[in-house]
């Protein structure tokens, strides 16, 4: 391979099958979500993995520098921002997921090229266009469900008051 990420996004949305069907066009449109979607996860999640890494290490090295308590402080304050941002947004769980979701679409675009079961039949773009909204519906639920499960964090009630 010469070309890189963009080479390869290029294969897959242009794939063919033997007898010259194209990919329809609602696979070929998840197909460059999902791939869009795995690199700007595997991007956030490195460059705030970095951050963190940055911030926190440079805490102590202040300090050690004479910097002021303020500098310190907020620089730790920093690296909380980071650590919430890191869980809200959850970008390495998202880059595995949408890497993971990549993966299965690229099996079914193997089958359908392939003519494989069940891509051997007549209406075999419809089916795969049928299968990849199944997975698509299938990955969503499963999303959505981890994002209601995610334990949320406390709501402040009003202040008591004194008396």
């Amino acid at each position: 391979m010469t070309g890189g990420a963009n080479e390869a996004s290029f294969r897959w949305t242009e794939l063919r099958r033997s007898d010259g069907a194209e990919l329809p066009p609602s696979v070929r449109e998840r197909m460059a979500w999902y791939e869009w979607h795995q690199r700007r996860q595997r991007l956030g999640h490195y460059l705030s993995e970095a951050a963190l890494l940055l911030i926190s290490a440079s805490i102590p090295a202040c300090a050690a520098a004479g910097a002021s308590v303020t500098v310190t402080g907020v620089l730790g304050a920093l690296v909380v921002v980071s650590a919430g941002l890191r869980q809200l947004f959850r970008w390495g769980e998202n880059w595995v997921r949408a890497s993971s979701m990549l993966m299965a679409l690229q099996g079914e675009l193997v089958n359908w090229s392939c003519g494989s079961a069940p891509y051997d039949g007549a209406d075999s773009s419809a089916v795969l266009a049928s299968r990849t909204e199944e997975l698509v519906r299938s990955e969503t639920g499963e999303w959505a469900e981890t994002r209601r499960s995610a334990p949320q964090p406390p709501i402040a009630g009003p202040p008591a008051s004194g008396g």
